[in-house]
């Protein structure tokens, strides 16, 4: 069983989840002084984040509900977000497994 230290909110679906069964988005500052937001699948880059579990429908309700403006207390740009998710998480071509059901 995992550490508390370990579980973490999908800002998404609101569910909670053991924090490698997520992934994180991370705001970076841009000099328009709005926030981009950027995936971090290896928790590497540093500053403020957030928890999405790694299907659509968790992060089209989060971009819905203006959930990343609420988790990281700023305006948020999510418009490049879509095309990362897509470069990390679409299945392969030709193949007919669904990253984003799981």
């Amino acid at each position: 069983m995992s550490s508390p230290a370990g579980i973490r909110t999908c800002i998404g679906c609101r569910s909670s989840d053991d924090r490698t069964a997520l992934v994180r988005v991370v705001l970076q500052r841009s000099p328009e002084r709005t926030g981009v937001v950027v995936l971090d699948p290896h928790g590497v880059i540093s500053g403020r984040g957030a928890w999405l579990h790694p299907r659509r429908q968790c992060l089209d309700r989060a971009v819905k509900t203006k959930a990343f403006a609420r988790s990281f207390r700023a305006p948020v740009d999510t418009s490049d977000l879509l095309v990362q998710w897509e470069s990390i998480f679409r299945p392969p071509h030709g193949s007919t497994a669904h990253e984003d059901q799981s």
